[in-house]
């Protein structure tokens, strides 16, 4: 089975809020009650950590955050409080990330990226001390990147759901809410995107040992 118990959190590095700020027109002054960095120190960990799992990779992550706050800022004076002003930006997170996917897929970095470390980290706690030897690490690390890089080839409806669901432990009413789409449609989709990822991740064996 694989392993999805990583809560991804970002790294505030490579963004520059002022320059973000001054892409945008700031809302109407009733709706704004915080600053633009009180905004993305209190949400970046939570939009970057989506879109580091949603593409696998930390520049594409970056990408995304960067598009997100600047729609959230954008149209902050839009947020009619029908949901919390988290799951508003979840909503945008997550079809921020969905966009991304329709534009030409990148190679992945042969370098372990965050993701890779967050899902070896979290097994490597698993293992009892005296065990945690260097070639146990290695072989967690690549079935970090195997379980990252399989993730990133499902289809994005699906992807999209299994990272909420499975990385970011939200709920089926959480996701609805989140992604507009009734409890039985995520339920499907959830259920199509672990088998997919399941049989991703299962060792394919030789041509030959096939025929035989």
């Amino acid at each position: 089975m694989y392993s999805l118990s990583m809560t991804g959190s970002g790294r505030m590095s490579g963004l520059n809020t002022t320059v973000l700020e001054s892409q945008v027109e700031p809302p109407e002054p009733y709706v704004r009650q915080t600053s633009f960095e009180e905004l993305f120190a209190q949400y970046y960990a939570l939009v970057y950590g989506i879109g580091l799992k949603f593409t696998g990779n930390p520049e594409d992550a970056e990408d995304i955050t960067q598009e997100v706050f600047t729609k959230v800022w954008k149209n902050l004076g839009a947020f009619n409080h029908q949901s919390s002003l988290k799951t508003w930006i979840y909503r945008i997170a997550v079809n921020v990330c969905i966009d991304s996917s329709r534009k030409p897929w990148k190679k992945f970095s042969k370098q372990a990226t965050e993701l890779d470390a967050g899902l070896g980290a979290a097994e490597e706690k698993r293992l009892p001390s005296d065990e945690e030897t260097a070639e146990r690490k290695l072989l967690m690390r690549e079935e970090a990147a195997r379980v990252r890089k399989a993730i990133a080839r499902l289809k994005p409806h699906l992807r999209v759901v299994l990272v909420l669901k499975d990385l970011e432990e939200m709920s089926y009413e959480q996701i609805s809410s989140v992604m507009g789409l009734s409890l039985g449609t995520i339920s499907s989709r959830l259920n199509r995107a672990r088998k997919a990822l399941q049989a991703a991740l299962e060792p394919k064996l030789p041509v030959a040992a096939q025929e035989s």
